[in-house]
């Protein structure tokens, strides 16, 4: 008994801020009754109560609609209960909130929805007689599903009227009503249509078009850029033949490229391939002549010495 008086007590407690006036409960029909007794009272397996805070506001303002639902867990599954509720003109700003308390078989659950009106149809008319806007929203109906997701049987229960104001003080309406200098508008002119001169569907596409061909000159510029750039072997083919072909063939890739010291290494390389034989030593030293020489030799000595080296080199 204690534990029934602690449930019926937290629920007057959230039900008496959910409602601004007295709450209508409108029993469907087939509603069950437990003649055994439930935590709700008057045997019944639960009651809603539905309140608005506040009934009365400015236009522009947000409300907050509370619909208190009360089960006795013996006799309902608070996971079964469906809410259906409209609030025409007003829109909800983003979607309920679900708050739910539990004491023993006692449960309750509270959704709370934030509206507001910004529209023509929730503005007080002024003048010629109205100062307000009254609005009663569709009852929200509580159903109870049974196992199968069928309505079982369910409640009804009524929302307080909300009272709109105009956000004009009586004061100043009525001085401007006296002066008869203003002419009251309150038709909202629809906003157009916006109109693109390229439509963004096409311009994306175009967009992508567009990248994807900057990306591929960027990689042919990368690729010639690695062609001329990247490091070549000195020296083509130069691994067939003796060491002293070798020689000649890059002291010819270096004088043909204008590689002076490459060209100096060459002749000193040639020189000290030459060397090695007695029968040309006389040409091992002119080729070390030619490698520190001040002047570098031209094309006709180069070829000249090459071939003579080639000769020597054979016949040694």
């Amino acid at each position: 008994m204690k534990a029934v008086l602690v449930a019926l007590g937290a629920a007057l407690l959230l039900t008496a801020g959910a409602s601004a006036a007295s709450p209508i409960i409108i029993p469907h029909a087939g509603l069950p009754y437990h003649p055994s007794g439930s935590v709700v009272g008057e045997g019944l397996p639960l009651k809603a109560y539905a309140g608005i805070t506040p009934s009365v506001h400015l236009f522009g303002d947000t409300i907050h609609a509370k619909l208190a639902v009360v089960a006795d867990t013996r006799w309902v599954d608070p996971a079964r209960l469906r809410i259906r509720a409209g609030f025409s003109p007003y829109t909800p700003v983003a979607d309920p909130t679900v708050l739910r308390l539990q004491v023993g078989r006692f449960e309750q659950m509270t959704w709370t929805w934030t509206l507001r009106c910004l529209s023509v149809k929730c503005l007080p008319v002024y003048p010629p007689s109205e100062k307000f806007h009254v609005f009663r929203f569709p009852n929200v109906h509580v159903d109870y599903l049974s196992a199968s997701g069928a309505a079982d049987y369910g409640i009804t229960a009524s929302w307080p009227a909300v009272e709109v104001l105009s956000q004009v003080s009586p004061g100043v309406a009525t001085a401007l009503l006296n002066l008869k200098k203003y002419n009251w508008q309150y038709q909202l002119t629809p906003v157009a249509a916006p109109t693109f001169r390229i439509r963004p569907m096409l311009l994306s596409w175009l967009a992508l078009g567009a990248a994807a061909l900057v990306a591929l000159a960027a990689l042919v510029l990368v690729a010639r850029w690695y062609r001329v750039l990247r490091p070549r072997r000195a020296t083509a083919g130069v691994e067939r033949g003796s060491t002293l072909e070798r020689a000649l063939e890059l002291l010819a890739w270096a004088h043909q490229h204008g590689d002076e010291t490459l060209q100096r290494k060459a002749f000193e390389r040639v020189g000290d391939e030459l060397g090695l034989a007695p029968a040309v030593d006389e040409l091992s030293q002119a080729a070390k002549e030619l490698a520190w020489s001040p002047r570098l030799p031209g094309d006709d000595e180069v070829e000249a010495f090459t071939e003579q080296a080639r000769e020597q080199g054979r016949e040694s």
